[in-house]
């Protein structure tokens, strides 16, 4: 006899349970599951590994910078 396919779940929920295994960022997931972007934050908010790992967000065009190791450093030489 055939094997039969278990029914997927609704986008949403695929997208919840992608999310929960790879923690993909809200833009990744409206790219992936094409769903709103409020839908994808409110996947991502909602999962307590990435909410405690919340990186601050930068604004287009500024660069990091630091004056330690492992930190940007940026010169200027005119």
């Amino acid at each position: 006899a055939p094997a039969e396919m278990a029914p997927l779940p609704n986008i949403f929920m695929q997208a919840k349970l992608s999310h929960q295994l790879f923690h993909q960022n809200a833009p990744g997931l409206v790219r992936r599951f094409h769903l709103t972007r409020e839908q994808a934050r409110a996947i991502v908010a909602a999962c307590p590994s990435c909410s405690q790992q919340a990186v601050p967000t930068l604004h287009a065009g500024v660069n990091p910078r630091g004056l330690r190791s492992c930190e940007v450093w940026q010169t200027d030489v005119t």
